[in-house]
């Protein structure tokens, strides 16, 4: 339920981006018919592990975003930083209750020119 929510909540991000977003895609997609110079964002889930007994929950996802330009891939993390920072509504019956940006780096796969830059979300959530 939760990936859903996080795939709600950055497709929303991707349309009202100044930057065309080509998708959103849940967990690492290989395909080869991937157009790099097109901005993706992939989110993956790391680890869910409950934060209190019974009723809290903390979900980890990294959110990478996929470029050609680093400049653009730093500010569609900014775009989504921000949504999360300050994200207050309920989705799907689930109430974020806070989030927090841990990192954000980036790196550069010099085989295709594509860059990566990536956010780690820790999600709070109440059932």
């Amino acid at each position: 339920m939760m990936n859903k929510a996080m795939y709600k909540i950055l497709k929303r991000i991707s349309q009202n981006c100044k930057h065309e977003i080509a998708g959103v895609y849940f967990d690492f997609v290989e395909d080869k018919k991937v157009d790099i110079n097109n901005n993706y964002i992939v989110y993956s889930l790391e680890t869910n592990k409950p934060r209190y007994e019974y009723e809290y929950s903390r979900s980890i996802y990294q959110i990478a975003v996929y470029s050609k330009d680093l400049t653009t891939a730093l500010e569609i993390q900014k775009d989504i930083g921000k949504s999360f920072s300050s994200l207050k509504e309920k989705i799907d019956n689930i109430e974020i209750c806070g989030c927090d940006i841990d990192s954000e780096t980036h790196t550069k796969n010099e085989a295709d020119g594509f860059y990566q830059a990536i956010s780690i979300i820790n999600i709070l959530y109440k059932y």
